[in-house]
């Protein structure tokens, strides 16, 4: 498994990775902000170190994709469209993905406080790497769709 970062000729393999993962963890309609997300990113040509975005390749396939960002008042990042192709799941990509994203932030801001969001399907994948929830919102990407905001402190906080 190689973690690197993403390119637009990844952008057909991340969508797929998207649409292999609706309507259980994504809504259909979230597929369009994905896809605008992503010709941003290669427009904006994000770069390192506020903004990075990876992708997972196992025998040279993408087959997931995360990043983040940082806020300008540099206290505070955000998890920016995760995910793994869902035949992978419970293999250990995704974890191995958002411990690089971690692990990015750190390096050069070792104190902010990481947010994402994500949703009662997968929100106790990132309480195992000690997110804890802020807030629950029922519905909120869709009918049945609940929103959790979750967030991960500095473990020595500046």
């Amino acid at each position: 498994m190689l973690i690197r970062p993403y390119t637009a000729a990844d952008r057909q393999a991340c969508v797929d990775a998207f649409k292999s993962n609706m309507p259980k963890f994504f809504m259909p309609h979230e597929l369009s902000d994905f896809e605008n997300w992503l010709t941003d990113v290669e427009e904006q040509k994000i770069q390192a170190p506020d903004e990075q975005y990876f992708v997972v390749e196992q025998d040279n396939e993408v087959i997931g994709c995360g990043g983040f960002s940082i806020y300008p008042d540099k206290q505070r990042a955000t998890m920016t469209w995760g995910l793994v192709h869902n035949h992978l799941h419970k293999k250990g990509i995704g974890k191995a993905l958002i411990l690089h994203r971690i692990t990015a932030i750190r390096k050069a801001f070792p104190s902010v406080t990481i947010n994402l969001d994500t949703t009662q399907h997968s929100f106790s994948f990132f309480e195992k790497l000690g997110f804890v929830t802020i807030r629950i919102t029922n519905n909120s990407y869709g009918e049945g769709m609940h929103r959790y905001d979750m967030e991960l402190r500095p473990a020595n906080p500046a």
